[in-house]
């Protein structure tokens, strides 16, 4: 692996205790560090060393890796010496899926069973209407998959119960299917001819009518009703990330549904980024052909604050299971001969598997059915070799329908998948699994595929160290549970390697960025159910405390 050099060539030395010491060093003397973390438990996330006393920092970069003793002797006269106290010390989390800002337009109605399976129709209904009888303005709501899956027309239904009042409903699980009646529709301009947007399509009835419901792409169209404004994002940002510095999260990918590009780089600068931030660029947004996705970037790129990177875009090839639209090999139960749907035809995909061959930025997609999974690999073998893939680090967001017949193909290719653990074992819906598989996590270190960890959370960030706990637990197949590293990897060095920065971040080794969590709990060992507990006493991106617990505000 590449390291970058601080002084020189990389030696090896031994620390009094028998731990071994990476250091930098050159024919010049060896900087002084800023800061020493000492008697800690470090978990570096390095293989050519799993475990350490002590962290050197100096320039923003790790200096040393290894003994207290060794570690210690590395000390000047200005050295600011932190003594972990036997904590456990590891490189700072990487959250590497997430959804923030996309607050629904207006203050949401309270609905009973939220987040799954969410009201009945007839609860849903009845908040509705009565909501109805005092409001003229939007009215707004989260749903569950009861009302997603429920196949009648919501635009009728809706307009029996708030004639005059706009409705707009979204799944609580993000933008995948909404739902409009014709007072919602009328002020958004959606007409009976309005056309399908490029990755998405709106509900019809057996006439050819709006149905009320927005599919994927279509739902482009529904933040009209309040646009996402940089004073606002800012203030969403800069919440998010100082809760996340508590987590000890030193970076956010941040997948930029619902708002422009633009306004998200001039909310971020507002923000003054903690973290360091890739923000992925929404594929269809506002946009109906696939070449303006790249435009987007290079028009807003020029416009990323310090510590803020742009990649993508992102596309969604298809939807969920629990709307049951994601493209699957077998008809969803209850709806015989409706396997889901892709969002793009094989010409737009095979479009937009060139065009990223041909830009320099990283191609994230979302990926939930087997059948889509099937698809996107029988094109991306049909355009390049391996080879060419695996150098542009393709991204597969979630990669649910990605089973053992896929492994090898998946691994050849070099794609990196982004699992989130609260997908896990999703609760049924009316006494039936929502899926009709179970996911996998080991399974894909096992193959040799890269593995990464996100949230998927939104509007608001969510606490990496449930998702940790849900991993270790394998609440689905316990056979897919991860051991603590592996969990602690995927959050750490997995994140930085899914977005191609795992030459500069994401363990503990020198010449790696000093992105660094001192954890309140070891949680390689304390009991699963108390991992959603932990926070971070002491948080840096490269090398600067952005959090601070009192117990150390005064360390020397």
């Amino acid at each position: 692996m590449r390291m970058s050099p601080i002084n020189g060539r990389i030696g090896r030395l031994a620390g009094c205790t028998g731990i071994v010491a990476v250091l930098l060093v050159g024919s010049a003397a060896l900087a002084e560090p800023q800061v020493l973390l000492v008697n800690a438990k470090v978990f570096t996330a390095d293989p050519t060393l799993p475990y350490a006393q002590a962290v050197a920092v100096e320039g923003g970069r790790i200096l040393a890796v290894g003994s207290n003793e060794a570690v210690r002797a590395l000390a000047g006269p200005d050295t600011r010496i932190i003594d972990a106290g036997g904590r456990l010390v590891t490189p700072g989390l990487i959250e590497a899926h997430v959804h923030l800002g996309t607050e629904l337009p207006t203050p949401p109605l309270a609905m009973p069973n939220l987040p799954f399976p969410g009201p009945t129709p007839e609860q849903a209904l009845a908040v509705l209407e009565e909501a109805a009888r005092t409001r003229r303005d939007w009215i707004t709501a989260y749903v569950g998959p009861l009302v997603a899956r429920d196949r009648r027309n919501w635009r009728k239904a809706l307009d029996t119960v708030a004639p005059e009042t706009p409705v707009f409903l979204r799944g609580s699980w993000g933008a995948h299917t909404s739902i409009l009646n014709s007072e919602g529709l009328r002020r958004l301009g959606i007409a009976e001819d309005t056309a399908d947007p490029l990755g998405g399509w709106w509900g019809r009835d057996e006439s050819g009518r709006l149905d009320g419901r927005a599919y994927e792409a279509a739902e482009t169209m529904t933040p009209l009703i309040r646009p996402a404004t940089a004073e606002r994002l800012a203030m969403s940002f800069g919440e998010a990330q100082k809760r996340y510095a508590r987590w000890g999260v030193t970076s956010i990918h941040l997948m930029n549904n619902d708002k422009s590009l633009a306004v998200t780089l001039a909310a971020l600068a507002t923000a003054k980024p903690l973290q360091k931030w890739t923000v992925y660029s929404w594929g269809t947004w506002q946009t109906q052909r696939i070449p303006d996705a790249w435009a987007v970037i290079d028009a807003a790129v020029k416009q990323a604050p310090a510590k803020v990177r742009v990649e993508g875009p992102k596309w969604m090839l298809d939807g969920t299971p629990i709307e049951q639209n994601s493209f699957q090999r077998a008809a969803y139960n209850g709806r015989p001969g409706w396997r889901g749907r892709s969002n793009f035809t094989d010409q737009q995909l095979r479009e937009i598997l060139q065009l990223a061959l041909e830009r320099p930025t990283q191609l994230a997609l979302h990926v939930v059915g087997d059948a889509e999974s099937d698809r996107l690999l029988n094109l991306m073998e049909q355009l390049a070799p391996a080879s060419t893939w695996r150098a542009k680090r393709v991204r597969i967001e979630h990669g649910d329908g990605i089973g053992p017949d896929a492994f090898q193909r998946v691994a050849g290719l070099g794609l990196a998948v982004i699992q989130n653990p609260t997908h896990l074992a999703p609760p049924p819906i009316e006494g039936k699994k929502m899926l009709d598989h179970d996911l996998v996590l080991k399974s894909f270190i096992n193959a040799g595929i890269p593995l990464a960890l996100g949230s998927d959370a939104g509007p608001k960030e969510q606490n990496p160290f449930l998702n940790l706990m849900l991993a270790v637990l394998g609440p689905g197949d316990r056979a897919e549970a991860l051991t603590r590293e592996q969990a602690l990897t995927a959050y750490t060095a997995g994140g930085a390697y899914a977005e191609g920065e795992e030459q500069r971040k994401g363990r503990l080794a020198p010449g790696f960025s000093a992105d660094i969590a001192v954890l309140s709990q070891d949680v390689l060992t304390i009991p699963a159910p108390q991992l959603p507990a932990t926070t971070s006493l002491l948080t840096m991106v490269d090398g600067e405390v952005i959090f601070t617990d009192a117990m150390f505000a005064t360390s020397n």
